[in-house]
C-alpha cells in the first residue's frame, strides 16, 4: 500500500518590502496570518485549516501569504489585530485591509478566500481606491487629536473611583464574564491606596487579589499565572503564559504584601518567582524566555507527580526585550523586598543580556533576538529598557546604567518624537519597513506613560529641564484619550503617581 503525498504547506513569507512587492507585480492580495507561539488556536488553525490541501492549493494560486509573530512583531500585530489570535486578514498590494477575522476552519477559509479573491480580480481599482479613502480617513482623525494643555493630575483619583465601582463584589476582579488580569489598573489603585488609604478602594483591591492568588488564573500546582480566564468565577483559564504578566503579577503582590501587611501575597511572590526560574529563566545564561503555550490537557492534570509524566507544553526561548526588561525590574525589586541579593543580581544579568545582544549604537535596542537580533528601534523597548536600567542604577550606584538609559530615551526623542502633537509614536514611520498600516502613526498609552517617568527620573537625576518638560509634554498629549480607554487607562494614573506625588 502507497502512502498518500502530503499535503502541500502554505509558504508563509515573512513581512517585509518582498512579499508586498510581489503582491505588487502580481496583482495579488495579501493573506496576512498573525499567529503565536503560545496560542492554542493557532496551532489549530495551522494543523486543520492551513493543511488542507485545498487551502493551500487556493493560497498559492492566487495570494501571497505573510506570516507575522504578534510577540516579534507587536506593531504588525496592534494595526492589524481583529480582537483574537489566530487573525486573518486579507490585505491589497499596499497593505490596507479588505476584510478579516479570528479562527476559521478549512471550509470558512476557503469560501472567504475564494469571495475576495474573485472580487479583486474583477474590481482592484475599485478595492484599492475604498481601502485607500478609510486609511486616509483613518490617519487625518489621528493628527487632528488637539493637544491639551497640561497633564490630568486628577487622573489616580479617577481611576480609583472605577476600580471601586468596577470590582465584581461577589468574585473579584472585573467584569460578568472572562476575567482579564488588569495588572495596570491594580498597581494604579494600590499606589494610589498606598497614598490615600481609602476604605472602598482597599476592599477592592483585596478581594481582586485574593481571587488571583486562589482562583483558577493562578496555576495552583506548577505556579505561575495564566493569561485570563473565560468565566466570571475565574474558571476555565486560558492557559498560555506569558513573561510580562509574571512580572507585573510579581511586582503587583510583592507591593500587595507590604502595603497590606500580608505574608500570603509575599508567598504568591515566591512561587511566581519559582515557576519563573524554573520555566521562563535560564539563569546559566543569564536570560529570560518569552512564554509557555497553552495545553488544556496537560494543566488539567492535577498533581505534580501527573504533570511529570507528561510533557510540559512548550516553551518560546525567545528573548523578548520589552519583556526581559520588566522582568529583570520585578526581580531587583524582589531582590531588595524579600532580602535576596541573587534575584537581583539574576535581573541586573538578564538586562546586560538584553542590552548587549539588542543594542546598536544610535538605533537603540532591537525588539527581539534569537540567533539575531529583529526589529529595532520600537518605543516599547526603548522606554522600558530605560527604566530596568534606571532601577538598576539605583540598586548598584553604577553610572553606566543610567547613561545607557539617557542614551535609549535620547534615540527615541529623536526617532519617535511627535512634533505635531507631542508624544512618541510606537515605531519610526519611515524606513524599508513601514509598509501598509505601519506608516500610520500609533501612539500607544502604556509605552508613552512609561516614556513619561522615565524622562522625569532622567530629569532628576541629569539636571536636565528639557527632559522634564518632554515627560510633561507627553502625559499632556494623552490627557484627552486616556479615560476612554477604561481601565486600560490605569497606566496614565500611574504615571501621575510617580512624576508628581
Amino acid at each position: 500500500m502507497t502512502s498518500s503525498p502530503t499535503p502541500p504547506a502554505v509558504a508563509w513569507m515573512p513581512w517585509g518590502p518582498e512579499a508586498f512587492a510581489r503582491a505588487s507585480a502580481e496583482g495579488r492580495p495579501i493573506l496576512l496570518s498573525i499567529s503565536a507561539s503560545w496560542c492554542h488556536g493557532c496551532a489549530v488553525m495551522d494543523t486543520a485549516t492551513y493543511a488542507d490541501r485545498r487551502v493551500a492549493a487556493l493560497v498559492a494560486a492566487r495570494l501571497v501569504p505573510v506570516r507575522v509573530d504578534a510577540d516579534r512583531r507587536p506593531d504588525v500585530n496592534d494595526r492589524y489585530n481583529l480582537d483574537g489570535w489566530p487573525t486573518t486578514v486579507l490585505l491589497t498590494p499596499s497593505g490596507e485591509m479588505l476584510t478579516g477575522t479570528t479562527y476559521l476552519p478549512a471550509e470558512g477559509l476557503l469560501a472567504m478566500l475564494d469571495e475576495v479573491t474573485t472580487a479583486f480580480a474583477s474590481g482592484r481599482d475599485d478595492l484599492e481606491r475604498r481601502a485607500q479613502a478609510v486609511a486616509d480617513s483613518r490617519r487625518t482623525q489621528r493628527r487632528s487629536i488637539a493637544l491639551a494643555g497640561e497633564p490630568d493630575l486628577s487622573a489616580p483619583a479617577w481611576l480609583a473611583e472605577l476600580v471601586v465601582r468596577e470590582t465584581d463584589v461577589e468574585y473579584g476582579g472585573f467584569g460578568a464574564s472572562g476575567k482579564f488580569l488588569h495588572i495596570s489598573a491594580l498597581t494604579a489603585a494600590l499606589a494610589y491606596y498606598a497614598r490615600h488609604r481609602e476604605t472602598a478602594l482597599g476592599s477592592a483591591i483585596r478581594k481582586t487579589l485574593d481571587a488571583l492568588a486562589s482562583g483558577g488564573a493562578r496555576d495552583q500546582v506548577s505556579g505561575g499565572f495564566f493569561r485570563y480566564t473565560s468565566s466570571r468565577e475565574w474558571m476555565r483559564p486560558h492557559t498560555e503564559k506569558m513573561l510580562e504578566d509574571q512580572a507585573g503579577i510579581l511586582r503587583l503582590f510583592l507591593e500587595a504584601a507590604r502595603v497590606f501587611d500580608r505574608q500570603d501575597y509575599l508567598d504568591v511572590a515566591r512561587e511566581t518567582i519559582g515557576f519563573v526560574e524554573s520555566t521562563l529563566a535560564n539563569r546559566a545564561d543569564g536570560r529570560f524566555y518569552a512564554s509557555q503555550a497553552a495545553d488544556d490537557s496537560y494543566y488539567q492534570l492535577g498533581t505534580p507527580d501527573l504533570r511529570r509524566a507528561f510533557p510540559a507544553p512548550q516553551v518560546d526561548l525567545t528573548l523578548i526585550t520589552d519583556w526581559t526588561a520588566q522582568a529583570a525590574a520585578a526581580w531587583i525589586a524582589a531582590g531588595d523586598a524579600l532580602g535576596d541579593t541573587g534575584l537581583a543580581e539574576f535581573g541586573g544579568r538578564a538586562l546586560d543580556t538584553a542590552i548587549v545582544r539588542s543594542y546598536r549604537p544610535g538605533e537603540g535596542v532591537a525588539h527581539y533576538v534569537d540567533e539575531h537580533a529583529g526589529v529595532r528601534g520600537l518605543l516599547t523597548d526603548q522606554v522600558h529598557a530605560a527604566r530596568a536600567l534606571l532601577d538598576l542604577h539605583e540598586a548598584t550606584a553604577n553610572p553606566t546604567y543610567s547613561m545607557m538609559a539617557e542614551e535609549l530615551m535620547r534615540t527615541a526623542i529623536r526617532t519617535l518624537w511627535d512634533p505635531v502633537g507631542q508624544g512618541f509614536f510606537d515605531r519610526p514611520l519611515e524606513g524599508p519597513d513601514a509598509l501598509g498600516l505601519l506608516a500610520s502613526p500609533l501612539k500607544p498609552l502604556s509605552a508613552n506613560c512609561v516614556a513619561a517617568v522615565v524622562l522625569a527620573r532622567l530629569s532628576r537625576l541629569t539636571g536636565d529641564t528639557e527632559l522634564q518638560q518632554r515627560a510633561l509634554q507627553t502625559l499632556a498629549s494623552l490627557a484627552p484619550v486616556y479615560r476612554g480607554q477604561g481601565l486600560f487607562g490605569a497606566p496614565y494614573a500611574l504615571a501621575v503617581l510617580e512624576i508628581f506625588e
